[in-house]
């Protein structure tokens, strides 16, 4: 039972630790957040391989599809030659791998 809470007390600073990286997109003048109301809609067609995609790393983070897609497009306009960044980027995604391999 004391692994069980153990496994169960990682899981949950790992999450805490993600949804923490998730404010930090990488770059200064940007924020990413929750239950705010943006300027500007985006429209974009996924097909349903892409949507699966998405919406199952949404699912593995704890986030709403649209965060999700907003923090990567946000990513995807920071600069690269961030080291800490992109080590962050690193741990977050490594960690996400690790739980769905541990989930299997």
């Amino acid at each position: 039972m004391s692994d069980i809470k153990d496994l169960l007390d990682a899981e949950g600073a790992e999450a805490e630790a993600a949804e923490a990286d998730q404010i930090a997109s990488g770059r200064t003048d940007v924020t990413v957040t929750r239950g705010h109301v943006r300027a500007k809609t985006l429209q974009i067609r996924l097909n349903e391989d892409e949507l699966g995609e998405l919406t199952a790393l949404a699912q593995d983070r704890g986030l709403p599809v649209s965060t999700v897609a907003r923090q990567l497009l946000l990513q995807s306009l920071a600069p690269t030659d961030d080291l800490r960044s992109a080590l962050d980027r690193l741990e977050r995604d490594l960690s996400a791998v690790r739980r769905k391999a541990l989930s299997a």
